[in-house]
């Protein structure tokens, strides 16, 4: 994992899941990009996620899970699939690369 990789998230309150979903279909973006997030900063155990279309840096808790996400262990990643970017920002890969 390094910094401004992106994951696509499962969401529970939607029941989006990433790996039931076809990434690379255009059709889908909709519903994958409230998911989408890229890699802000990570430590030992610490992860920290901000939204793909965030540009403000401030953590409010209140739009925890919204705007920002931070994951405390390892297990807090399962379901989480890396994808790659283009310049255009359509999913060109899926896993690692």
């Amino acid at each position: 994992m390094k910094q401004n990789e992106f994951f696509v998230f499962p969401n529970e309150k939607t029941g989006f899941s990433p790996q039931e979903t076809d990434l690379m279909d255009a059709n889908n973006w909709s519903t994958i990009s409230p998911n989408l997030y890229r890699v802000q900063k990570f430590t030992t155990g610490d992860y920290g996620f901000r939204h793909h279309l965030e540009t403000n840096v401030e953590s409010e808790n209140v739009l925890r899970d919204i705007t920002w996400k931070r994951i405390r262990s390892v297990q807090g990643l399962d379901g989480v699939v890396k994808v790659r970017l283009n310049h255009l920002g359509e999913i060109v890969a899926i896993g690692e690369y």
